[in-house]
């Protein structure tokens, strides 16, 4: 029988679980990106795309070019890494 620690446990469901990283990703959202987060919300994760929901075109346009800026960020403040390959923007 193997021993594997609480912490194991709770990395393992983390990575496994979409929702418990949507929810780390809307926190995320709000304290890397304030001035974003104030037009936009992260409204889903799924199949390693952050779905970003927003009405402001200039905030798609901005998403849209810096896209791989905001993932990398968000990726290396992630206490726990799980893979982020796109982000989408919902309208």
């Amino acid at each position: 029988m193997k021993i594997i620690s609480i912490s194991d446990m709770a990395i393992s469901t983390i990575e496994n679980e979409d929702k418990i990283k949507l929810m780390i990703l809307k926190e995320k959202w709000k304290e890397l990106f304030l001035d974003l987060a104030e037009i936009s919300t992260v409204i889903g994760f799924s199949e390693k795309v952050i779905y970003i929901k927003s009405y402001d075109s200039v905030l798609k346009h901005y998403i849209f070019t810096n896209k791989q800026k905001l993932i990398d960020r968000i990726m290396e403040n992630l206490e726990i890494k799980f893979k982020i390959e796109d982000i989408k923007i919902k309208s």
